[in-house]
């Protein structure tokens, strides 16, 4: 337990969590985030006698945005709201992601009108709204911490300090999504008039290297570890693995698998239909045998009742809702894991699906049209990697002997 205020509370915490089902690997993750909010808060307030609402905001919006606490301290802010909201509830303590101050209130109110102009106007959706939504929320917090909320003072200055304190926490293709972000908070708040206006102008391109190759893909030995890494003893398991097929077989994207339906499989034509796709078009692929049969399993024995239509569903707390891709990318991360690969997620089965199917004589249209891809330039990439085929069309050297 934590060596800090709050841990004289963590064991009436742990039962707490303990008898409302939650399970052991969320318990832990929990009483983690609190561990670290507490180490933080004797820091930050250490003669406050009781948790308080602003300070739970604070460490949310403030703390996690900038946060270097060695491991084992949870900075996931989804983790940590979740985990404080729940210590708050068993303190019987007014929710913490309720304003505490008028920066609060105004970046909230802010944040919610950024993503309905990016639903509404821009088309954008829910995943890439996600991330636009966080790394707006985190730069103006950093920006009105402890200032008065005034937009119109913001200017170019502040977002290259930010981009260059926040980039030596991220990987390259963060940097390049958090810039992006920023870059769209900006134009909205010169079409709302909020800012500034030639703010956007002088925005700088960062660079999008087409020819880079794709990220690494799995072999078909590591494939199959990765299923057999499954436990399919369990409910829990067999969903996994009838989503391990989806991803491995079709090369589905993570908001594709979590909005499959009852109604989007037709059994006697052996086809799936995906609806809700990221350009909004819904495409009609072959359902593999392997994946229908995985389907099948899960849906006969381990899918819990529920009134929801979704076809994965929660076997942890809240049990029979919508499986969300936090959980999914969770549950990927952790089979990759046990078969002994690193660093991965359910995208990288989407590469290896896409290389591996290119591979066996597969065009790029073909390619492109079971991914979903729009535009041929997303596809391209895995052509950089079909050897084989590259060897076919090359000319041979000037002058070289045959």
């Amino acid at each position: 337990m934590a060596g800090n205020d709050l841990g004289i509370i963590l064991f009436r915490y742990v039962d707490w969590l303990h008898r409302r089902g939650y399970g052991r690997a969320t318990i832990q993750q929990y009483t983690q985030a609190v561990e670290h909010f507490g180490s933080w808060r004797d820091q930050r307030h250490p003669r406050s006698p009781h948790v308080q609402p602003a300070e739970v905001a604070e460490f949310l919006t403030s703390h996690l945005s900038r946060c270097h606490c060695p491991p084992p301290a949870v900075t996931t802010l989804k983790t940590c709201r979740s985990a404080l909201n729940r210590l708050m509830t068993m303190l019987n303590c007014r929710t913490p992601a309720a304003p505490s101050c008028q920066a609060e209130r105004s970046i909230g109110r802010l944040v919610a009108e950024f993503d309905r102009h990016l639903q509404r106007v821009c088309g954008l959706s829910a995943a890439t709204r996600l991330y636009r939504r966080r790394y707006a929320r985190e730069f103006l917090g950093w920006r009105f911490e402890g200032k008065r909320w005034d937009l119109t003072k913001l200017g170019f200055v502040d977002f290259l300090t930010y981009v260059q304190e926040r980039a030596a926490q991220l990987q390259p293709a963060s940097v390049g999504v958090m810039v992006t972000s920023l870059r769209s908070l900006v134009r909205f708040l010169e079409f709302a008039g909020r800012c500034r206006p030639g703010l956007a102008q002088a925005w700088p391109t960062l660079p999008n290297w087409k020819q880079s190759p794709p990220a690494k893909v799995l072999t078909p030995t590591q494939c199959c570890a990765l299923l057999k890494s499954a436990d399919r003893h369990g409910p829990a398991g067999q969903r996994d693995f009838a989503i391990l097929r989806l991803l491995t077989e079709l090369g589905l994207r993570t908001s594709e698998v979590v909005a499959l339906c009852l109604e989007d499989i037709d059994w006697r034509a052996g086809t799936l239909v995906i609806r809700k796709t990221k350009q909004r078009r819904e495409r009609l692929l072959p359902l593999p045998p392997l994946a229908a049969k995985a389907i099948l399993a899960y849906l006969r024995a381990g899918r819990p009742s529920s009134p929801s239509r979704r076809l994965f569903l929660c076997h942890r707390l809240p049990v029979g809702q919508p499986l969300m891709p936090e959980r999914l990318r969770g549950a990927v991360r952790r089979a990759m894991a046990r078969s002994g690969l690193s660093g991965g997620g359910p995208h990288q089965l989407r590469h290896s699906f896409a290389t591996r199917l290119h591979a066996r004589g597969a065009s790029l249209k073909e390619v492109a049209d079971v991914l979903g891809h729009q535009h041929f330039d997303t596809t391209a990439r895995y052509a950089r990697v079909n050897v084989a085929q590259l060897r076919q069309v090359a000319q041979p050297w000037p002058g070289a002997r045959s």
